[in-house]
């Protein structure tokens, strides 16, 4: 992609010189990290949720304004993350959709697909638009789709393929509005305005709205067709490769870090760790200051619902796996039959349900089949964006004392793992600052997250560094980027006593979702893994949260087996148990492999 766009930009530059008399083009800027790039702010006269479905001469002056500064930013950055890109590349796309320019679409589709790292995403991205375009000129839409889709290889597009039929069954006008109101209406209503990322979900999705949604009718039966057709359930190559304690193998209990959003005990009752003051870790509330529970409290309208909508969970997991279930048809028909501003109150109660119930799931995977493992309980709330209140100097300024509480805990009470599967940026903090504080200047708001995530970072940097007989085991994040790139915290740290994790399928191929990078040591299972949250429920999540677990779980037991072990050897003996992927790109988790080699090492 990177390549392509250079050499179109460079064209065009060319064109004009020996037009105006061969000038040199300034020199593009060269992007390394999410930091660099230019931030924009557009005032409006509506809401987003508004301005999705005004008429065309209501909304083009705000398409021009985006497009003006999409193209001047590819014109003068050199964006060297590949996803980073595409987003950009993608807001372009959706400008010339709606503005008829059918073969500048299929020039940016071609661009996007050529520099997807991911072979079914090389395939499949964009498929509708192309769909869209392809049957302008009176051809069978139908035909087409099923034309293009039964060519696919199903070993390879599967897992994505199964994902769009779960998610096109599910989708309406009015949950895609409702999903505005929920992310970006309270931007607006704070600042009067949207800023770069946010145009560049709004623009996107009303080139949806007016392109790709008409045409589920006709994909959804195309994509069951082809589903069933296939039938072919990957293998799960995870089971066996998993390893069981007994108690009798464990020479000593290991105290398993849950840094997270909260544990649920009652659901593990034979693996809570239990410190000398009769606690079983530490917590920390919203603002920073210390709190007695080990959960996070659901906002009270949540709580209400929660039995009711926990229950949609598993109808969720079952429509993203094509699974015709009843619960994915009950799942399915309570999203069909919201309105836009029920479908913003679900979306903010699914927001606080998956981090209520995050932990617990998360502490279920790191201590299957190991008796020695016991839960301590690290709680703070990583949903930082929606947080009710605009972080300040004094709100960090606790966290870092309750991050270095936390870090002393754990060194306290010889905590030999931690599993950290949350993640934070600057653009986080930029979004958190957008729907709580007035400044509408992108650059003060950008200056102001980069200060706070700057003094964030170095909280969590130094509660790693400082507990040197703890492996810490973080999650590469879920947005198909490179984590480096992005600044993600802590997937982009590098310390001695630390482990990124990716996620995979049950085959151990790369999800859609998982990020990447140069930090990025092993992947593990992250797809629809079973877990319990709180109520007692057993439901499946996906992403690379519930991939860290799987590697905190194959280190608390080498720890089990040999407690003299430090940090970096049990690094060094999951990473060369790990065994490379099909396509060599992936270094997979095998506990199997891990374990003899430490047993040769004994010997």
């Amino acid at each position: 992609m990177k390549i392509a766009v250079c050499t179109l930009v460079a064209a065009l530059v060319l064109a004009t010189s020996i037009t105006v008399g061969a000038q040199t083009p300034p020199a593009r800027i060269v992007v390394h990290d999410e930091t660099q790039l230019p931030r924009f702010a557009y005032p409006l006269k509506m809401a987003p949720s508004e301005l999705l479905l005004a008429d065309d001469a209501t909304f083009a002056p705000f398409a021009a304004t985006v497009g003006a500064d999409v193209d001047k930013t590819l014109q003068d950055y050199d964006i060297q993350d590949l996803s980073t890109l595409r987003e950009v590349l993608q807001t372009k796309l959706a400008l010339q959709m709606l503005a008829g320019d059918a073969d500048g679409a299929r020039a940016t589709i071609a661009t996007i697909r050529a520099d997807q790292p991911k072979a079914d995403l090389k395939l499949l991205t964009d498929r509708l638009y192309l769909l869209q375009l392809d049957s302008r000129n009176g051809a069978n839409a139908t035909d087409l789709d099923r034309t293009f889709i039964d060519a696919l290889p199903f070993d390879v597009v599967a897992d994505s393929v199964k994902q769009s039929y779960g998610s096109e069954q599910s989708v309406t006008q009015d949950v895609l509005v409702g999903f505005i109101k929920h992310d970006l209406d309270p931007i607006y209503a704070r600042t009067g305005t949207l800023d770069g990322p946010a145009a560049g979900e709004l623009v996107p999705l009303r080139a949806q709205l007016r392109f790709v949604l008409p045409l589920v009718a006709v994909d959804v039966p195309v994509l069951h067709a082809y589903i069933a057709q296939h039938n072919v359930v990957k293998p799960d190559i995870w089971a066996a490769r998993d390893v069981r304690l007994t108690p009798a193998q464990v020479v000593r209990p290991v105290v398993v870090g849950i840094w997270d959003s909260g544990v649920d005990l009652i659901d593990y009752p034979a693996n809570v760790y239990v410190d000398r003051a009769g606690k079983h870790g530490l917590a920390l509330a919203d603002d920073g200051s210390p709190s007695p529970k080990y959960t996070y409290t659901l906002p009270p309208t949540t709580a209400a619902k929660y039995a009711s909508e926990v229950k949609l969970l598993d109808g969720q997991a079952d429509a993203q796996s094509a699974i015709d279930s009843p619960a994915a048809d009950a799942y399915r028909r309570f999203l069909r039959a919201l309105s836009p501003a029920q479908a913003a109150g679900f979306s903010f109660d699914m927001d606080w349900i998956s981090e209520y119930a995050h932990g617990s799931h998360v502490a279920g995977i790191a201590v299957r089949g190991n008796p020695g493992a016991k839960i301590a309980v690290a709680r703070f709330d990583d949903n930082l964006p929606n947080l009710s209140f605009a972080p300040s100097d004094a709100w960090l300024k606790r966290m870092a004392a309750g991050f270095a509480a936390t870090a002393a805990y754990f060194r306290a009470n010889h905590v030999r793992v931690v599993n950290m599967s949350w993640s934070d940026n600057v653009s986080e903090f930029e979004e958190w600052l957008a729907k709580t504080d007035p400044v509408s200047d992108p650059k003060t708001r950008e200056a102001r997250a980069q200060a706070l995530y700057a003094d964030w970072r170095q909280a969590i940097e130094r509660v790693i560094a400082g507990t040197p007989g703890t492996l810490f085991v973080g999650a590469a994040g879920n947005g198909d980027n490179d984590a480096t790139f992005a600044g993600e915290v802590p997937a982009s740290l590098s310390f001695p006593n630390m482990i990124t994790v990716g996620a995979t399928d049950q085959a151990g191929d790369a999800t859609t979702f998982t990020s990447y990078g140069p930090t990025v040591a092993v992947y593990a299972d992250g797809f629809h893994v079973p877990s319990k949250i709180p109520g007692g429920y057993t439901v499946k999540f996906s992403g690379t949260s519930m991939a860290s677990p799987a590697v905190t779980n194959l280190a608390a037991k080498l720890f089990a087996l040999d407690p003299a072990l430090t940090p970096v050897q049990a690094r060094a003996l999951i990473v060369s148990g790990a065994t490379l992927s099909s396509d060599g790109k992936r270094k997979l988790i095998d506990p199997q492999r891990s374990v003899a080699l430490l047993k040769k090492t004994q010997k």
